[in-house]
């Protein structure tokens, strides 16, 4: 059973058991109000009529009558036959001896709607007893109609209350049903669907909230849907990658056990087996780098922006040097706050691939500034550059502008993935523009030292 039918039943049942309760009650007030009101008119008349009898026998005994059982039944027939008209019944008794009427006590009335009511007349009358009926099936015939009245009313008021009843629940349950479909599809998988209420009474905070849920969920799934996504990607394209050199090595190590060459092919076999061996070792050092940043909790602290760079060029210079590059640096914010490693290994990626696609003659520039109170730590080439669609790839994990020069250089293509997992744990953001054949800039943007206090 439905929750609002099991409200409507219980509304109707209610309200209905209310009703009649009520009006059964009101019904037998009515009768008892009624009933005594007959009573205190009967037990008037009754008492107007005692009188009269009372004088009329005192009006004939001051005439010297004397008071026989015939002149008894006389006076009793006058006052029976008149109030007999009214519907009122008398009797005479003597000594416990019926006077009147003389049909042996048959007056014509039914005594199940009747009030019957005795009292003796007054002295020197006491012995006689005066017996008053009053026919009341009026009384019962109205209150029968009032029985048949009720019984209709409950008819008519039953379906029009249970219709009633119907619309009004099925209105306030309304916002029930929008929010159980709401959840039957969320369940079905799309998250993005919520509950259109806008009442202020407790179903709308109910809605308000349950959408709030839904956004978290929805986010969550999202999240969940892209980490799921980047982690198949890399898994993949860590799978490419160790494919190749781990074949060609194989290759390489099977023609030199195996086939009878001279000492040239040996050295190059080597050289190819060497050189694959190395690109695997940074593969391996990388993603190292990248497992530690997602679990190791960073403690930032004040950096020196000329020692950082200072460290940065000692560790480039050799590689500056042998591909005939410049490298300028320009600082006008003396300190910054973060790691210091991995500030540093965050340029030194940038400025490796920032070499990787620079031709010899070149210009690499590191720089440190303020911008709108954040400081800026920017490399900025002259290289090739990327495409918009290259420039929106290029911090996934693997993922290389150009394949075969980073295959020569024995790059993974983890060098940026590692920088943006860098600038996450400093809750920093990273902006990239290139264009086509003029070069790349890539900045990270800093608390400054004097806007961030010390992390506990």
């Amino acid at each position: 059973m439905r929750f609002w039918h099991k409200i409507l039943l219980s509304v109707l049942v209610l309200f209905i058991a209310a009703l009649d309760v009520s009006v059964i009650m009101v019904m037998k007030k009515s009768w008892q109000l009624n009933m005594d009101s007959e009573t205190k008119r009967a037990a008037s008349e009754q008492l107007l009529i005692a009188n009269n009898i009372y004088e009329n026998l005192d009006s004939i005994l001051a005439r010297g009558i004397t008071l026989t059982p015939v002149l008894l039944l006389s006076v009793a027939e006058s006052y029976g036959e008149h109030y007999r008209t009214q519907g009122i019944g008398l009797e005479l008794r003597e000594n416990g001896r019926l006077i009147y009427p003389n049909t042996g006590g048959k007056d014509g009335m039914q005594d199940e709607h009747t009030i019957r009511l005795s009292m003796p007349l007054p002295a020197p009358y006491q012995h006689m007893e005066l017996a008053y009926k009053r026919d009341i099936s009026g009384l019962y015939a109205q209150q029968q109609e009032l029985n048949r009245f009720f019984v209709m009313i409950n008819w008519i008021v039953g379906p029009v209350l249970a219709l009633l009843l119907y619309l009004l629940i099925r209105q306030l349950t309304k916002p029930l049903k929008q929010l159980s479909e709401t959840t039957k599809t969320i369940a079905e998988g799309n998250y993005s669907n919520r509950v259109e209420l806008h009442s202020k009474d407790e179903f709308g905070e109910l809605a308000l909230n349950f959408n709030r849920m839904a956004s978290v969920v929805e986010q969550r799934m999202t999240d969940l849907s892209d980490m799921a996504e980047d982690k198949q990607r890399m898994v993949d394209n860590l799978a490419h990658e160790l494919r190749t050199p781990l074949t060609s090595m194989q290759g390489f190590a099977e023609f030199l056990t195996s086939a009878n060459i001279g000492q040239e092919e040996q050295i190059k076999a080597g050289r190819y087996i060497w050189s694959e061996t190395i690109r695997l070792k940074n593969l391996a050092f990388k993603l190292l780098d990248l497992s530690v940043l997602r679990h190791q909790p960073l403690v930032q602290s004040e950096v020196d922006v000329s020692g950082l760079f200072e460290a940065v060029v000692q560790t480039e210079q050799q590689k500056l040097t042998e591909n005939g590059i410049l490298l300028q640096i320009d600082s006008s914010i003396p300190t910054v706050w973060g790691d210091a490693d991995l500030l540093a290994s965050f340029l030194v990626n940038l400025i490796e691939n920032a070499i990787h696609a620079s031709k010899p003659g070149c210009q690499i520039r590191l720089l440190a500034y303020n911008q709108n109170g954040e400081a800026v730590l920017e490399v900025r080439d002259s290289g090739s550059g990327m495409t918009a669609e290259q420039s929106k790839r290029a911090f996934e994990p693997f993922y290389r502008a150009d394949p075969a020069r980073s295959r020569t250089y024995g790059n993974a293509g983890l060098g940026l993935s590692l920088c943006r997992q860098i600038a996450e744990a400093h809750q920093a953001r990273v902006e990239l523009q290139s264009v086509l054949g003029e070069g790349t800039s890539i900045r990270i943007f800093l608390q400054l030292h004097n806007n961030c206090p010390p992390t506990p």
